[in-house]
């Protein structure tokens, strides 16, 4: 017994460590990790640790530590699970249903682990459809997902029902969640009622070494803020909802030696991005492909192939919508772009790629002096007669 004890205390002690021990801004309905283990030790709400812990949930090896989570949560709405600091292998996601949530100790502290045989589309699920799909709000905070390249997603949040709480908006909230190594997307959050999961809420996440895209967000309303993504197959962050907010987030070595892919692609109507960087990618920094986008103060540094005849493909901002107000910067820095994916000349060929029959255009876009290989132009394409274009360089 007083083994048990030792063992849970330096669980709780590791995790107060983490987290830190001056007062943090509340997460998730108020909570940070450090009040989670804290609360854990009354008996507040429900902890998970490894076997010998003394935990109220200890986590069978045989069974995946899933098993022990998902017991935790129950089926009971307004419930929370506190994991312990440790690596844990799960066999099946980790289920959150209405007004649930899963906390780590931060996201290398508590990592969930896709162990060999894991049997599910995800690592981290909502249930999707049946009743319970009907609930909504789930949080997810400081935690790591690894798929070790044996399950599709980090996270996958469906909404295929209307909303029976809380409506319209499902609205899940996901904070500082680190994904690794997922065979496709490492967050989608989507699904077939109108808006998906809607009014979404994602911040201080990192995506890296994933085979689809970092994040793909085929929701609506959705804020996004302080992300990374690197090294990403399939492309850094589809905005494919309408009305999404992005700010102060960046993509870096994106794309394969076979396939290009792009920092950011705007598939979503309406949306605005500030404040967010792309660089050294093999594809586009900015490809904007849906209408009424507004982008400010954003960076592409060496992006794109950079081989010759595929400028559409090595451009700082490509815009392929009509009635896009875009500002910022386009540059090729000096032994810039992702040589270690591409090894000849990779980079921009051009600040900015106008696809055929683009109109009502406002650009203002800045690029530096002696532009070195792979730069060819300033602007690729026709400017529209509604349209005010302007490139400084």
């Amino acid at each position: 017994m007083h083994e048990k004890r030792s063992h849970r205390r330096q669980l709780f002690r590791a995790a107060a460590v983490t987290a830190g021990t001056a007062v943090a801004a509340p997460l998730l309905g108020g909570v940070t990790p450090a009040q989670a283990a804290a609360l854990a030790t009354t008996g507040a709400i429900p902890w998970v640790g490894p076997a010998g812990s003394g935990a109220p949930f200890e986590v069978n090896e045989t069974l995946g530590a899933q098993a022990a989570i998902n017991a935790a949560l129950g089926t009971s709405s307004r419930r929370a699970v506190y994991v312990a600091p440790g690596s844990y292998n799960l066999k099946a996601p980790v289920v959150l249903g209405d007004r649930q949530a899963l906390i780590g100790a931060g996201p290398l502290v508590t990592l969930l682990t896709a162990a060999a045989g894991f049997s599910g589309a995800a690592l981290v699920v909502n249930p999707w459809s049946g009743t319970l799909a009907g609930g909504t709000r789930q949080c997810v905070t400081d935690i790591g997902l690894d798929g070790v390249n044996r399950v599709a997603n980090g996270v996958n949040f469906q909404m295929n029902t209307e909303p029976d709480l809380y409506g319209p908006d499902p609205a899940p909230w996901l904070t500082r969640v680190f994904v690794t190594r997922t065979t496709g997307d490492g967050f989608y959050l989507g699904g077939t009622y109108a808006g998906g999961q809607r009014e979404f809420k994602l911040t201080d996440c990192r995506v890296e070494k994933v085979g689809g895209w970092a994040y793909n967000f085929q929701s609506s309303d959705g804020f996004i803020s302080g992300c990374s993504a690197q090294g990403c197959a399939g492309g850094g962050y589809l905005l494919g909802g309408g009305n999404i907010k992005i700010w102060g987030s960046k993509a870096y070595g994106i794309g394969t030696a076979a396939t290009s892919a792009p920092a950011f692609r705007i598939d979503s109507a309406r949306a605005t991005v500030v404040g967010c960087e792309a660089q050294d990618t093999i594809g586009n920094g900015f490809e904007i492909r849906a209408a009424n986008a507004t982008l400010s103060g954003c960076t592409a540094d060496s992006t794109g192939r950079g081989g010759t005849g595929v400028d559409s493909e090595s451009a700082g901002f490509y815009v392929a919508a009509s009635a896009v107000n875009l500002e910022g910067g386009a540059f090729q820095r000096a032994n810039g772009g992702a040589k270690w994916i591409v090894s000849t000349d990779p980079g921009m060929r051009c600040a900015l790629y106008l696809a055929p029959g683009v109109d009502f255009l406002s650009v203002r876009l800045v690029t530096g002096a002696g532009r070195p290989t792979p730069f060819q132009r300033l602007i690729t394409g026709t400017v529209g007669a509604g349209s005010s274009v302007s490139v400084l360089g």
